[in-house]
C-alpha cells in the first residue's frame, strides 16, 4: 500500500484533526511518586492507529519512548496463562472488578487472593508466575514475548527501573502479603524486582497500537504474522481489560468509551475493538486516577465520533466485504458499442473501475476498502462504489467513504455511489456534511450500470478525440452486419433504406409487434428494455450513432423481443427485410451468427471470472 494512499486516508485525515483539536488542550499531572517520570514534557501528544490488516495511522509524538507501567500487566497475564494455564492462574489471580485505585491491596479475605490482574497485587501475582523456559530467564522471556507484540525487540529503561525499585514501598508490602498468602512461589525481592522491569520497558504510542492490534487480530501480529498470545486466552485478557483495564475509572470507560483497554502511570493507554484495529494514546498528564487526560478525550472522541463502541453489534457478517473489483476492460454496461468503441474500452477501459461491496461494513474493513480506493487513484479516472449489497453501513464508514469526495476532486477523478437509496443515513450524510461537489452528483446514478455507461462514454469520448477517431456515423462499412460486404454491396444497401426521425420519448417499436425492418443508428440514442413479471422495466441495453437494432427479425420475421424506445431525439437509416437482397441477407446472417457466438464467449468468461 503506497505512502501517498495512507496520507491521503479518511483515518489519518481524521487523527490529524483530532491530534489539532487535543494538542492545545491542558489539565493534569506527571505521575510523581515515581521521580524518574516527573522528567516527561507535558506537551508530548501521540495518537497510532494499527488495523488488523496491517495498515499503520500515527501522528503527534506516536514514536516517543516512554515505559509501558501498568499496560505491561495485560501482557504478562497473557503470558502466564499461556506457562501455567487457566485454572492454576485462576487459583492465585481471580478477574473481579476492585473499583479501588490501582495500588489498592485488595486482597480476598478468605484466600488472599487479589481481585484481578490489572491491580499491581494481581499484576504481581502473574508476572511470579512466568517460567524460565527454553535457557531463556523470565525476563528474557517477558522481553522476547512484548517483541513477538511490537516487532521489534524491546528494552528496559535502568533509569526509570532504578527509580521504581527506590521507592516502591507499597508494591513490597503488597509481595510480601501475596508470599505470605502462598500466592507467590518465589522469594518475594526476585518477583518485585521483575515486576518493576517488567514496568520500565520502554514502548512508543505506535508499540501500543500495535500491541492492540495483536489482541484485535486473535493474537497474531497483523505486520509481521508472528503469534503473541495464544488464541484461546485472547478473550480472557480482553474481558479482563474490559471490566478492570482503567482502575476505577473501568465502569466509566465502558459507558463513554465502550473498547477494552488498559492505561499505564506513564501516560500511555492501549485499547483494541476486536476484529479491527489497536490504539495507542500517549500523553503524560494524568488525572486523578492515573490515567492521561488528552489519551482519555482522544478515546472519547474517537469511540464517539466513529461508532466504535463495542456493543454496537453488527446484525450480520461477510467473509470479505468486498464482492468484486473489476474494469471496464473486462465487463461493461449493458450499452452496446460500435466495434471501435468495444476496442476502446478493451485497451482503456480499466481506467474505469468499479467495487462491488457487500455484507455490513464497519470501520475496519471500510477502512481497508478506501485505502485500496485511494491507492487506485493514480491508475484510473472514475471509480463506482456499487453498494447495493450491503446490508448497512455503521457512522465510521460513512464518514470514511465520504472523505474519499475530496481526494478525489483533488486528483481528477469522478466518484460515484449507486445502489444506495437502501442506506438512508449514508444519503442524509451527503446532503448535510459533503461539501464537496461534482457533476454528475456522488449519488446521481441509481445503479451501476448506468453510471458505467457515462464514464464509457466519457472514455471513449476522450481516446477518439484524442486519437481524431472521429468515424462518419453514415459509413456503414463499420457496422458489425456489413463486414465482408464491397463498397458497392454497401452503398446499395443504403439506397434501399430510408431516413427516419423519432423525438425523445418515442416509442420505435414494442415486445410482441411483427419485424419488418432493421434500423441503423445515426445520431441520437435508444434503450432497449423488457417488463419483468413485477412489472418493472428492465433495461437490456442502450445504443447510440453507429449501431444497429431490429436485426433479431431478420432471422425469420419474428416478433420483437424488446421495447426500444428514442430516450433523445434520435435519427435512423430504416431498412426493410424485403427490400434486401438474398446475398446482402446471407452475408448479413453469418455476420450475426458470428457476433453473437462472440458475445455469447465473452459473456461466458466473465460468468466464469464472476464465480
Amino acid at each position: 500500500m503506497g505512502a501517498t494512499a495512507l496520507q491521503l486516508s479518511p483515518v489519518q485525515r481524521y487523527l490529524d484533526r483530532l491530534y489539532e483539536d487535543l494538542i492545545g488542550m491542558t489539565g493534569g499531572e506527571l505521575a510523581s511518586y515515581i521521580p524518574e517520570l516527573t522528567r516527561a514534557n507535558p506537551a508530548w501528544l501521540g495518537i497510532a492507529i494499527v488495523t488488523v490488516d496491517g495498515h499503520v495511522y500515527q501522528v503527534g509524538d506516536s514514536r516517543q519512548p516512554f515505559t509501558i507501567q501498568s499496560i505491561s500487566k495485560a501482557i504478562t497475564y497473557g503470558l502466564a496463562l499461556e506457562d501455567r494455564g487457566l485454572d492454576y492462574v485462576l487459583s492465585r489471580v481471580g478477574v473481579e472488578p476492585s473499583g479501588e485505585a490501582f495500588n489498592s491491596i485488595s486482597l480476598e479475605p478468605e484466600t488472599g487472593r487479589p481481585l484481578n490482574p490489572m491491580i499491581n497485587a494481581g499484576a504481581i501475582a502473574t508476572t511470579g508466575m512466568i517460567l524460565a523456559k527454553d535457557g531463556l530467564s523470565p525476563l528474557d522471556r517477558i522481553l522476547k514475548t512484548f517483541g513477538h507484540y511490537t516487532g521489534r525487540t524491546m528494552e528496559v529503561d535502568e533509569t526509570v527501573y532504578r527509580s521504581e525499585s527506590a521507592t516502591g514501598h507499597r508494591n513490597r508490602a503488597i509481595t510480601h502479603l501475596l508470599y505470605g498468602n502462598g500466592i507467590i512461589d518465589r522469594t518475594p525481592e526476585d518477583v518485585l524486582d521483575l515486576y518493576f522491569r517488567q514496568c520500565s520497558i520502554l514502548v512508543t504510542a505506535r508499540d501500543l497500537a500495535v500491541i492492540g492490534a495483536c489482541l484485535a487480530n486473535n493474537g497474531v501480529n497483523p505486520i509481521g504474522g508472528v503469534v503473541a498470545l495464544k488464541s484461546a486466552y485472547v478473550k480472557k485478557v480482553l474481558s479482563v481489560m474490559s471490566t478492570c483495564g482503567m482502575y476505577d475509572y473501568s465502569g466509566g470507560w465502558v459507558f463513554d468509551v465502550g473498547m477494552p483497554a488498559k492505561s499505564g502511570v506513564a501516560g500511555g493507554i492501549m485499547a483494541v475493538l476486536p476484529g479491527q484495529f489497536g490504539l495507542g494514546v500517549f500523553s503524560p498528564p494524568l488525572d486523578a486516577k492515573g490515567n492521561s487526560v488528552r489519551g482519555i478525550e482522544a478515546c472519547k472522541r474517537l469511540s464517539g465520533d466513529l461508532s466504535l463502541h463495542f456493543f454496537h453489534v453488527a446484525r450480520s457478517t461477510s467473509e470479505s466485504v468486498i464482492r468484486h473489483v473489476f474494469g471496464c476492460d473486462r465487463m461493461t454496461s449493458r450499452r452496446r458499442r460500435s466495434p471501435g468503441e468495444a476496442e476502446v474500452l478493451a485497451v482503456h477501459g480499466q481506467r474505469i473501475r468499479v467495487y462491488e461491496l457487500q455484507g455490513e461494513l464497519l470501520f475496519g474493513s471500510a477502512e481497508s476498502v478506501t485505502l485500496e480506493m485511494l491507492s487506485a487513484l493514480a491508475d484510473v479516472d472514475y471509480i463506482i462504489v456499487d453498494l447495493k449489497r450491503l446490508v448497512s453501513i455503521d457512522e465510521a464508514s460513512i464518514r470514511l467513504l465520504t472523505d474519499l469526495c475530496q481526494p478525489a476532486l483533488e486528483f481528477g477523478k469522478r466518484l460515484f455511489f449507486t445502489d444506495c437509496t437502501h442506506l438512508y443515513r449514508l444519503e442524509k450524510y451527503f446532503k448535510r456534511c459533503v461539501d464537496a461537489t461534482q457533476a454528475p452528483g456522488w449519488l446521481d446514478f441509481e445503479d451501476t450500470d448506468h453510471a458505467l455507461e457515462w464514464c464509457e462514454n466519457q472514455l471513449i469520448a476522450e481516446v477518439n478525440t484524442n486519437s481524431g477517431d472521429l468515424p462518419s456515423r453514415l459509413d456503414l462499412s463499420r457496422q458489425y452486419l456489413c463486414t465482408g460486404m464491397t463498397p458497392d454491396e454497401i452503398e446499395t444497401l443504403q439506397q434501399t433504406g430510408k431516413i427516419v426521425q423519432f423525438s425523445a420519448g418515442c416509442t420505435i417499436f414494442r415486445v410482441g409487434e411483427e419485424g419488418y425492418s432493421l434500423f441503423f443508428l445515426l445520431d441520437g440514442e435508444v434503450e432497449a428494455s423488457i417488463n419483468t413479471e413485477a412489472n418493472r422495466r428492465l433495461r437490456l441495453t442502450t445504443l447510440g450513432p453507429g449501431m444497429v437494432f431490429g436485426e433479431i427479425a431478420l432471422l425469420s420475421r419474428s416478433k420483437r423481443t424488446a421495447n426500444v424506445v428514442a430516450t433523445r431525439e434520435t435519427t435512423c437509416l430504416e431498412i426493410r427485410f424485403d427490400a434486401i437482397d438474398d446475398a446482402t441477407k446471407i452475408k448479413m446472417l453469418a455476420n450475426m451468427a458470428s457476433y453473437f457466438a462472440g458475445k455469447i464467449d465473452h459473456d461466458t468468461q466473465l460468468i466464469r471470472q464472476l464465480g
